[in-house]
């Protein structure tokens, strides 16, 4: 009973820009997926498809060990998206999954990123309200 009032702290992934997705990334696509935004760093990246989040975080100093993380939306119990404004040096995508797991997003401040972070918005709430991607 105690685990229930322990709050865990998220797990935190850092982007700095939109890019392209990586042939690395795209290989861990099913045939079905299309990837619809994908964000990167200096070593990790994620990609947004119609079915879920797709985030390559390298390990250990070469980078070649890699652990990939899949959230599926269904498994999203709620979100928030917090936009770049006032003092703030980043954006930040806060998912809340089932488990109580909770999984950080953050952006470095940009104009673009602004603009990608809405489209992100966009994205998730379009799965998890609508139930459907147009």
């Amino acid at each position: 009973m105690i685990l229930k009032y322990i709050r865990l702290k998220p797990t935190i992934y850092f982007f700095l820009r939109e890019s392209e997705p990586s042939e690395t990334i795209r290989e861990k696509l099913c045939g079905s997926e299309t990837p619809l935004m994908c964000f990167s760093s200096f070593r990790d990246e994620m990609i947004m498809t119609e079915k879920r989040f797709l985030i390559a975080d390298r390990k250990g100093f070469s980078g070649k060990k890699i652990r990939y993380i899949s959230i599926p939306y269904s498994s999203i119990t709620f979100y928030t998206v917090g936009i770049i404004g006032g003092l703030d040096l980043d954006a930040e995508i806060l998912l809340n999954l089932r488990g109580n797991v909770k999984i950080q997003l953050r952006f470095l401040r940009s104009k673009e990123i602004m603009q990608s972070i809405h489209k992100a918005y966009e994205i998730i709430t379009s799965y998890f309200i609508c139930n459907s991607l147009n």
